[in-house]
């Protein structure tokens, strides 16, 4: 056995250690305090939680020793989805006294790939993202008509193109507040950033009008790769869903308002007047919507198959065409509209944490 002893103002303090033969020397260890009431032990045995006596006038309390961070509280998930998507791009402007002079329009069927993610804090702050990336497959078709007349009237020229290899690139990160409406239901009103970036592309050009004097020969044409790269930037304002009328089952909707700032840029390759790599530019403000659907199914525990409906659509009115001749300089134009829609159906996987 051994003992120190030692003096503190008024009390002295008699350590006393037993050693008895077990793995933990301190497992009965306990220290003698004296003062003038007289001796008394204290209890020396290690705790899975240290903590510190602190000796007051008032009497000793203990206080709790912890060296480890606080953790950040929340749910969340990941998922990833694939499947088909169909865009359509209209643009039409005006010129030589009719109010629709020249009017292209792009259908391009896709293939979609599609991440989301979902996280929220126990305090019901939500973030909500995803990035998406189609790709063009077999089908689809562009139309560029030119009228001599206003409403679509004296169609002179009409051809038709293949939008083969056109891409999509979707962008969308948004912030929320979840209100809990009973076991599994939620409201979560959302303010978000929003970037949707495509290149359609023509290409494999057929001739199938040329009329009222234009020259133009009918049939194929070669040589055509004309893009035009249109891109939405967005504020926008949202409304997310959930209701699970089931342990196993779940249902979602979303809505978004989105409000642009568009920006397009295009090559007419076979146009030797016009400059390039950028031939015109399109520019203008615009508003649009966007709705979700979904369901999910719970196969085990954290695991979820998932289908996903989205659908969008975006205009724009009275913005602006930017013309860039061969020669140089710019001439500014009039654009009427651009309106784009798109819809896709996707199939999932979830993973919960």
């Amino acid at each position: 056995m051994r003992i120190d002893c030692f003096t503190l103002s008024t009390a002295t303090i008699v350590l006393v250690f037993s050693l008895p033969a077990q793995a933990d020397p301190l497992a009965s260890a306990s220290m003698a305090v004296f003062d003038a009431d007289g001796p008394r032990h204290v209890d020396l045995t290690p705790t899975e939680t240290p903590v510190l006596t602190v000796f007051t006038p008032d009497g000793e309390r203990e206080v709790a020793l912890t060296t480890s961070w606080p953790e950040i509280q929340g749910s969340g998930y990941l998922k990833l989805s694939s499947g088909y998507r169909h865009d359509k791009l209209r643009y039409n402007i005006p010129g030589n006294g009719a109010n629709i002079a020249s009017e292209l329009t792009w259908h391009v069927p896709a293939s979609e790939i599609r991440v989301d993610g979902d996280w929220t804090h126990t305090s019901g702050l939500t973030i909500k993202g995803h990035l998406a990336y189609a790709q063009a497959i077999a089908g689809g078709e562009v139309q560029d008509s030119d009228y001599l007349l206003s409403d679509r009237q004296g169609e002179f020229s009409r051809s038709y193109a293949k939008p083969q290899d056109s891409r999509m690139f979707d962008i969308s990160l948004g912030a929320g507040w979840k209100l809990p409406l009973g076991k599994g239901n939620s409201l979560t009103p959302m303010l978000g950033l929003a970037r949707y970036d495509s290149l359609y592309r023509m290409r494999d050009g057929q001739q199938v009008i040329s009329a009222y004097g234009f020259t133009t020969p009918l049939g194929s044409f070669p040589g055509l790769d004309s893009k035009y790269n249109p891109v939405w930037s967005s504020v926008w304002q949202g409304l997310s869903a959930e209701f699970e009328p089931l342990a196993q089952f779940a249902l979602r909707a979303t809505i978004k308002h989105h409000w642009f700032d568009y920006r397009a840029e295009a090559d007419w390759n076979l146009r030797s007047d016009r400059a390039h790599p950028i031939s015109f530019v399109h520019e203008g403000y615009g508003r649009g919507w966007e709705n979700e659907l979904g369901a999910d199914w719970r196969l085990f525990q954290s695991h979820r198959l998932t289908l996903d409906l989205s659908m969008r659509k975006f205009e724009l009115k009275d913005g602006k065409r930017i013309l860039y001749p061969a020669s140089g300089g710019s001439i500014e134009t009039s654009l009427n509209e651009v309106i784009a829609d798109s819809w896709s159906a996707r199939l999932g996987y979830r993973h919960d944490f």
